[in-house]
């Protein structure tokens, strides 16, 4: 049996497949096997990964329709031989010492997940894995758990390794039909029962932003509507046994709100794809909306504004979209 499964959704992948399976291949730590899961490629993806199995035994094919990568990856997950678990996508790389350190931390230390740092820029620079972070349960569910609520800083499951007893015992999958957070409900699953939690300063895991920045992809990703599902979701079912409900209402409304004002400056940017008509009703839209107008009306969250967030604020209270247009225009073109 393997120690280290590696699983990879594989979707249109050609550009950077390559790189993605090298750095795998050249890991310094090497008991570990490559589930690929293609999933309905239309390019050279399969041509790739079949050219690149001959010199590889590690890895492992699997081919289906597409169904989308939470499909991929829990198939992955249903083959995967290894007493841990970690995934990759498939435009991304990793460190050579990544599995090495994953396994040093979580056998000396008998951990249930390691959570690992991005890389930012490709660098093979040597790294020291001091300062590394041992969690036990009460500390899990006091400094865990709240941020699973307020920020997005532990959601991704490409920087972590999974005891793999762990996702059996909770019978953890990726959720299907779900446009947003397959990364965070994953993880709400695996951590919610896990009793120790290790997080080292290492930078393992590449990612590469191949999409654009935010203020260029408001037409393919409705950031609004992601984030009011974030509002909405259910944590009470994966935290309610560790914070209260008041605690959890007042993480994800703090966040919420953090949320739309940086929405309201990302939608009236010039630099996004939208007409003024469409960046109009948006904003027309969210101000409207009535978990908007219940969240902001509450005015302990103008503590600790500056002048110009403030300004925002009172905007979204009273619903004067022109007000905000011109105050993002003139905050846009003073820090351009």
């Amino acid at each position: 049996m393997p120690k280290i499964s590696i699983i990879i959704p594989v979707y249109n992948a050609e550009k950077y497949l390559e790189e993605c399976l090298l750095s795998i291949s050249q890991q310094t730590f090497t008991d570990f096997e490559i589930w690929a899961i293609n999933d309905g490629s239309t390019d050279r993806s399969l041509e790739i990964l079949k050219k690149y199995q001959a010199k590889e035994p590690r890895l492992h094919i699997i081919v289906q329709e597409n169904k989308g990568v939470s499909a991929a990856r829990n198939l992955g997950l249903e083959n995967a031989q290894g007493e841990y678990i970690t995934f990759v996508d498939a435009d991304d790389w990793l460190h050579p010492e990544t599995l090495k350190q994953y396994i040093e931390i979580a056998k000396n230390e008998e951990i249930d997940i390691v959570i690992s740092q991005f890389l930012t820029e490709k660098s093979r620079e040597k790294q020291s894995p001091s300062c590394i972070k041992s969690f036990d349960r009460k500390e899990i569910e006091q400094k865990i758990f709240p941020k699973f609520i307020e920020t997005d800083v532990y959601n991704s499951v490409c920087n972590k390794l999974y005891r793999a007893e762990l996702i059996k015992k909770t019978n953890a999958k990726f959720p299907m039909g779900v446009r947003i957070a397959e990364d965070a409900q994953f993880n709400h699953q695996v951590f919610s029962p896990a009793q120790k939690i290790a997080e080292t300063p290492f930078k393992t895991y590449f990612y590469r932003e191949v999409q654009g920045s935010a203020t260029r992809n408001v037409v393919r990703n409705d950031y609004w509507q992601s984030n009011l599902a974030i509002y909405q979701y259910d944590y009470q079912k994966y935290f309610g046994n560790a914070l209260s409900e008041n605690t959890i209402h007042e993480l994800k409304t703090k966040r919420f709100f953090r949320s739309i004002m940086a929405l309201i400056y990302i939608y009236w940017n010039p630099k996004n794809q939208l007409s003024l008509f469409q960046r109009f009703s948006k904003i027309r839209e969210i101000v409207n909306h009535e978990v908007v107008k219940k969240v902001f009306s509450d005015n302990t969250l103008q503590k600790d504004l500056g002048r110009y967030d403030l300004a925002i604020f009172k905007a979204i209270q009273s619903k004067n979209i022109l007000k905000l247009y011109l105050y993002t225009l003139y905050s846009y073109y003073r820090n351009s």
